[in-house]
């Protein structure tokens, strides 16, 4: 009898946690889902002879995979002389200008007017000179490519520094095509016709800051900028990264030392508590709405590197993102009362009517065609994940 009771409070144990378990429902923090988003303002005013360049978006829920990008607002920059610089945007949220070669004695800031009429203005800003970049350099590590960069401002006046940049890479994909249906029959791929280079790029996703305020001469020396894994395919071909070097105040470097901080070296009961991260952007419409993002307005440099598979050690191999398998193919397979005829079924990917794209072709002993081999697209057609058109930069 003691058993019966102890099988049976067992069962009401169990029972009891699956109904908990199954009565649990997600919670979402107010704070994590405003109404309409938090304005989220990027870029630098360019002062010299390139475009500038601004994202306008707005957070979205932390459960949520995609941006919501700010499009069809008005952008401007206004000068403390009474210039005015007008933007245009596209629909991802980006607003570019012409080169603006601003007069570097004015002060300036930025003002938004959203679709909704919405009014967001930046306090003004004094214009930096941003020095050039020494060298911008890579060392080869037992796990990968270390990019560092060197600077210095020999008038000691530039103190405060931030990077970006955007690194562009030649990679194939993982088989290497022969063939492609034209829409009716799989016929040789022509010279034009090749998807097995591509090229993409990426931007940096991190903060990148620097400061010689605590030293005697304005230098800084081996900044990291990024890190390459020596499995990444970034490095199979050829690699580029260009940085881009920005001049800051001291308070635009707080704000991005907060925002570095807050983003970046939280995790543990050890590290500092978020801080909040007031910027220079307001709105005028509702003054105790938040906005986020620092204004600044500089001069800014660039240097570009590039690393050729060559240079690296020969027992590197690039990790393929994706797994990857071959399907053969006949010209005519019959399954049950089903005939599978390639042309149709298979290999009219160019038409969006197939699964696969062929590879290379397959025969018997009397040389007759029997069918071909074929595989995913995303592992035999690279412009899946880039372009097959090289970038103007490129050697």
């Amino acid at each position: 009898m003691k058993r019966i009771v102890t099988i049976w409070t067992g069962f009401v144990v169990i029972a009891l946690i699956f109904t908990i378990i199954s009565c649990k429902k997600p919670y979402y923090p107010p704070a994590i889902k405003p109404l309409t988003g938090f304005l989220v303002v990027e870029g630098v005013i360019n002062a010299g002879n390139d475009s500038t360049r601004f994202q306008l978006s707005r957070t979205v829920n932390l459960d949520s995979n995609t941006t919501a990008p700010v499009t069809g607002a008005q952008v401007t920059i206004e000068g403390s002389n009474n210039t005015t610089y007008a933007l245009n945007g596209n629909a991802a949220g980006i607003y570019t200008s012409v080169p603006l070669n601003l007069d570097k004695t004015q002060t300036y800031r930025l003002h938004i007017i959203t679709a909704k009429g919405e009014n967001y203005l930046s306090d003004y800003v004094g214009v930096k000179t941003t020095p050039p970049i020494d060298t911008l350099q890579y060392q080869v590590e037992s796990n990968g490519v270390q990019i560092n960069l060197n600077t210095h401002d020999p008038a000691n006046a530039t103190r405060y520094y931030r990077w970006d940049f955007v690194e562009t890479w030649e990679f194939h994909s993982f088989y290497y095509s022969d063939y492609v249906s034209n829409g009716n029959v799989v016929v040789p791929r022509t010279a034009a016709q090749q998807v097995y280079y591509c090229y993409t790029s990426a931007n940096s996703n991190s903060v990148l800051i620097g400061s010689s305020a605590k030293l005697t001469q304005d230098v800084i020396s081996a900044a990291p900028i990024t890190f390459v894994p020596s499995n990444s395919e970034k490095l199979e071909v050829e690699y580029s990264i260009q940085v881009s070097q920005y001049a800051l105040t001291s308070d635009a470097y707080n704000f991005w030392s907060l925002l570095k901080q807050d983003t970046e070296e939280l995790g543990s009961i050890f590290d500092v508590q978020p801080s909040e991260i007031n910027g220079n952007i307001h709105s005028t419409t509702n003054p105790g709405e938040h906005v986020i993002g620092y204004v600044s307005a500089s001069t800014i440099q660039t240097k570009r590197i590039f690393i050729d598979n060559s240079v690296l050690p020969y027992e590197w191999v690039a990790t393929y993102p994706y797994n990857c398998g071959i399907d053969s193919v006949f010209l005519k397979e019959v399954i049950g009362t089903v005939v599978y005829n390639e042309e149709n079924e298979f290999f009219n990917y160019n038409t969006g009517g197939g699964a696969l794209i062929p590879i290379n072709a397959f025969y018997n002993k009397a040389g007759t065609l029997l069918g071909h081999t074929g595989s995913d697209p995303i592992c035999v057609d690279c412009t899946v994940r880039g372009t097959t058109k090289q970038p103007s930069f490129w050697k």
